[in-house]
């Protein structure tokens, strides 16, 4: 195979093949020599050269969260962010930019290869990208293997990781600006997520958006021309794609019909018209037919997050939840998961929801021990943080659980405890390493010792600063 070099801007030399793996709105890909990394040509004419280049250089440099910081190697693996660019590379030859059509000079852009986790290979044997519309669209799903499904608890972890991204990218201001499920990978086989072109990000001050998004998670405001892509707008696709993934339909497509033109309707649906299927008080677009699993069954917290957005924010970007709201949104109903009976899938359970599994259609027949949060305000009171945690054998609990003060992205991932159902009792078990306090009965519960879980045991999980106080009971 014969291969091409070029610079980057870094100094480094990039040797890549000839023939492309695929090709987007912008560019057309083609493998490195090595295959760690792909190179990105810009075709066509640029409408802003300058400009693009400059937005390039800060996406790679200044605002680049894989670079350094505590973090870097989190977001290095679930953002395929940039490495470097090619400009204006001489050497590569003048029937290679005619035959891909190439912006002159050559502008391209260098990212790592996805992992190999982000690939799988379909049921006719061709190896496929894990882009999200896999797993969401009917037909596509049948042409996945089984092994490749996963279940609702690795879903919850992919959109958790989604989450936490787009925090991160509005966290520096920026906006992504076409979020979607062609531009997230997910890998529910194991609970990964990967947010990928990010060569387009909306930069403050320096780059507005050069794409408006893809159809279906273009926010309303958009579509009807009041508004640009903006973090707001990032903020309507990140709850479609949340929707999507969760209960595998889009939250506005229903049966009511606003044009005879199937483009002027899809228009109105999506902009100006645009409804919740699952609206509360208006039931004109709810599916004739019901919905298989309805998003309160998800929980307290994802409801009341997908009516902030879609009843609330859908018209008004403003009220819209924010990537930190989801982010915590999905930490807590991660804490209330639960095995269904035959161990095969995971569920929702809590206080105010059935425990039949409606994945299952199979039904918990015990008593599920729960623990509520309170966080200490000082002077001997506490305040409920309305976080609960749904136990089940085996269940661990983490710092992020000890403490009120930290997130899962701010410590490791040490158990500090576990959940035991033995002799027909259930225990907790303190392996912190320090002491937690039976509150009552004024006792430590000292490493490695278990305690009965009963009705309204307290556990002071620690006494040190941001330490929890967990009050039990039972689901029955």
């Amino acid at each position: 195979m014969e291969y091409l070099k070029a610079r980057t801007n870094c100094g480094k030399e990039i040797v890549f093949e000839r023939e492309p793996i695929t090709s987007g709105g912008e560019k057309v890909v083609f493998f490195s020599k090595d295959h760690q990394q792909v190179i990105g040509f810009f075709f066509g004419k640029l409408d802003d050269p300058y400009e693009r280049r400059n937005r390039l250089a800060k996406i790679v440099g200044d605002y680049n969260p894989t670079l350094n910081g505590s973090q870097s190697d989190y977001w290095n693996k679930h953002f395929c962010w940039p490495v470097a660019i090619v400009d204006g590379e001489k050497r590569i030859p003048a029937d290679f930019i005619r035959r891909h059509n190439l912006t002159t000079p050559v502008l391209g852009v260098v990212c790592p290869s996805y992992r190999p986790n982000f690939f799988f290979r379909d049921r006719t044997g061709n190896v496929r990208e894990k882009k999200g519309r896999w797993f969401t669209g009917e037909k596509s799903r049948k042409l996945l293997p089984d092994s490749e499904r996963g279940d609702f608890l690795r879903y919850l972890q992919c959109c958790s990781i989604m989450a936490s991204s787009v925090r991160r990218l509005h966290f520096a201001g920026l906006a992504h600006s076409d979020l979607s499920h062609s531009n997230v990978l997910i890998d529910p086989k194991h609970g990964d997520a990967c947010v990928i072109d990010i060569d387009s990000l909306v930069v403050p001050g320096l780059a507005p958006p050069s794409v408006l998004g893809t159809p279906g998670y273009i926010a309303p405001e958009v579509i009807v021309g009041k508004a640009l892509p903006s973090i707001e707008t990032d903020l309507h696709a990140l709850a479609v794609l949340i929707y999507e993934t969760l209960l595998l339909r889009h939250p506005l497509q229903g049966p009511k019909i606003h044009s005879k033109s199937p483009e002027e309707d899809e228009l109105l649906g999506m902009g100006e018209k645009a409804l919740f299927i699952e609206h509360p008080t208006d039931k004109s677009n709810h599916p004739k037919k019901g919905v298989a699993v309805s998003s309160d069954r998800l929980g307290p917290h994802l409801h009341y997050m997908f009516e902030k957005t879609f009843v609330h924010g859908l018209h008004n970007p403003r009220q819209r939840a924010t990537a930190s709201e989801w982010e915590k949104a999905l930490t807590k109903t991660l804490d209330l998961i639960h095995p269904s009976p035959n161990g095969k899938q995971w569920f929702i359970l809590t206080r105010g929801l059935s425990k039949n599994c409606p994945y299952t259609n199979e039904t918990v027949r015990s008593a599920v021990p729960t623990m509520d949060f309170f966080r200490d305000k000082g002077g001997g009171a506490y305040s409920d943080e309305q976080h609960s945690v749904t136990i089940w054998n085996n269940r661990y609990l983490y710092k992020w659980h000890i403490f009120s003060n930290l997130s899962p992205l701010q410590t490791d991932r040490e158990p500090q405890a576990y959940f035991s159902f033995y002799q027909s009792r259930w225990w907790m078990v303190n392996q912190s390493g320090d002491d937690m306090i039976l509150v009552d009965e004024q006792e430590y519960l000292r490493n490695g010792h278990a305690v009965e879980i009963t009705q309204d045991l307290k556990v002071l999980l620690s006494p040190e600063d941001g330490g929890r106080l967990a009050i039990f009971n039972f689901l029955e």
